[in-house]
């Protein structure tokens, strides 16, 4: 397994996967929190839902206000997360690579196990790194939109930044889980990162108006209420489906072990012939 972890970085540290998905979730979180700020101070930045304030400068100035823009990002991460993961196991089949991996590890759940490590790591470190670009972004430009972050830096505020940094990694492994098993059921990169990704935008949303549940159970509500921190408690709550918390971890972990079984099941008794 260590091997397989070990040989995987190697190609995540390349320049390409470094600046394609580590940057891309960079980029937009630092896009989106820029919008919001300039929101917040008066900028016409389309952000309003039926001509109300999509965010106002006192949610911004809460304990958990700092984490307002990377919470709403949630979604949009996961499906690079989901791209990242898809392509990755896609392409060791279309490659033929990994039949070369089964070579020199014949147990394939340890070759899995290695690369899912691997990626869920690096996926921990860009979101680290997103979180913490988000924040500073948004203590810049808080005193332009009237926004006070007092709050940001006292204990309740920094808990509320480590549980955040938290709840959106998880959120965006349970889409990378779903896009690894896409991929290896499929083995096409393209098609198990259209259907992710489509599933995740739209399709969940456009199914849940013929049964309703699927907006509140579904792995995209579900991914969402982790990471905004569920239905209870914080100031981000209006803006997410109604789940509690434990509920979201739980749905987040049988999501996350079911997209794990599929992979495994499918890896394990699929006959590699190139």
């Amino acid at each position: 397994m260590m091997r397989a972890f070990r040989s995987e970085w190697v190609k995540l540290s390349r320049r390409n996967m470094l600046l394609g998905f580590g940057g891309a979730m960079l980029g937009f979180t630092l896009l989106f929190t820029v919008l919001v700020f300039m929101s917040v101070g008066g900028t016409d930045t389309g952000l309003d839902e039926g001509g109300e304030t999509f965010v106002t400068g006192a949610m911004l100035s809460l304990p958990d206000g700092s984490l307002f823009a990377i919470t709403q990002m949630a979604i949009f991460l996961g499906i690079i997360v989901l791209a990242l993961f898809a392509s990755n196991l896609a392409g060791e089949f279309n490659k033929g690579t990994i039949r070369m991996l089964f070579v020199t590890e014949p147990n394939r759940l340890k070759v899995l196990a290695g690369k899912l490590a691997a990626l869920a790591s690096f996926v921990a470190v860009w979101v680290a790194a997103t979180v913490i670009a988000s924040v500073a972004v948004g203590a810049v430009l808080a005193s332009g939109a009237g926004v006070d972050t007092a709050a940001w830096w006292t204990g309740e505020g920094l808990a509320a930044i480590g549980a955040g940094y938290l709840n959106v990694t998880g959120a965006a492994l349970v889409a990378g889980l779903v896009g690894a098993a896409l991929a290896v059921v499929t083995r096409s990169a393209a098609i198990a990162i259209s259907v992710g990704a489509a599933y995740f935008m739209l399709g969940e949303s456009l199914i849940s108006t013929f049964w309703d549940p699927l907006a509140e159970w579904g792995p995209a509500a579900v991914a969402n209420a982790l990471a905004t921190g569920g239905a209870a408690g914080t100031s981000l709550g209006a803006m997410r489906p109604d789940i509690a918390y434990a509920t979201a971890v739980i749905l987040a972990l049988a999501y996350g072990l079911v997209s794990l079984a599929i992979s495994s099941t499918v890896l394990a008794r699929r006959d590699v012939t190139s």
